[in-house]
């Protein structure tokens, strides 16, 4: 680099080609992935259709607080995620990781309340066992929603993309965790099935799922 005689001249030298972009602000990160998640929505509406058990009262109080655990969680990865999409160092919320922790309550909840229920059924009085129930174990649910999660996690690694995050494999953990959530939601407005087995086990199967596809696949998409 050749020399230069003053400071100014060395400042000067050094941005004469930089080009001023717009500034990346949080916001505008959680405002599109509030969007992924209301496309998501209305797209599962359109091919499954609304619930309306949620508005008559039909709903049991697990499939809320599932829900709401759903809804807490997408909100705290999704803070987590696109603060992280600037630079920066210090400490860092775990809320997040909270967060999940007391989603995972759920699907524990439901396995205890299954093993427990067929352990205490009487199989001569030929009630359906609930093992046997096949509204158990419908799976599409799980599938669904963790499809639903992909519109999410796009606008999720867009968005990072444009910032610069530097903490590579908690974005990757923090968009698996967002898309899981959020995309779980957009589908189980439209499922009619409330049982604690159903919800605690199929409704929150794609935040796993995501939370894993996330880990792996997120860091390279976005490295700078």
């Amino acid at each position: 680099m050749e020399k230069q005689a003053t400071r100014e001249d060395l400042i000067a030298a050094l941005t004469e080609d930089l080009t001023p972009v717009e500034r990346v602000r949080p916001a505008q990160g959680a405002w599109l992935i509030a969007f992924a998640t209301l496309v998501a929505g209305v797209v599962c509406i359109a091919i499954f259709e609304f619930w309306f058990g949620m508005l008559t009262g039909e709903a049991s109080a697990f499939y809320w607080i599932t829900n709401g655990l759903l809804l807490l969680l997408g909100a705290a990865s999704t803070s987590g995620l696109v603060a992280g999409a600037l630079p920066r160092v210090g400490v860092r919320g775990n809320a997040p990781y909270w967060s999940a922790a007391m989603l995972g309550v759920v699907p524990l909840v439901a396995i205890i309340t299954v093993v427990s229920l067929e352990a205490n059924h009487d199989h001569a009085s030929g009630a359906l066992s609930v093992l046997d129930d096949p509204l158990t174990w419908y799976w599409e649910c799980g599938a669904y929603g963790t499809m639903a999660g992909f519109v999410i996690a796009l606008a999720a690694v867009l968005f990072l993309r444009r910032g610069a995050p530097v903490a590579l494999e908690r974005a990757g953990w923090l968009t698996g965790l967002a898309a899981g959530s959020l995309g779980a939601l957009a589908y189980n407005i439209t499922c009619p099935l409330d049982t604690v087995a159903h919800v605690g086990i199929w409704h929150t199967v794609p935040v796993l799922v995501w939370a894993v596809i996330g880990r792996l696949a997120v860091p390279p998409l976005i490295r700078w």
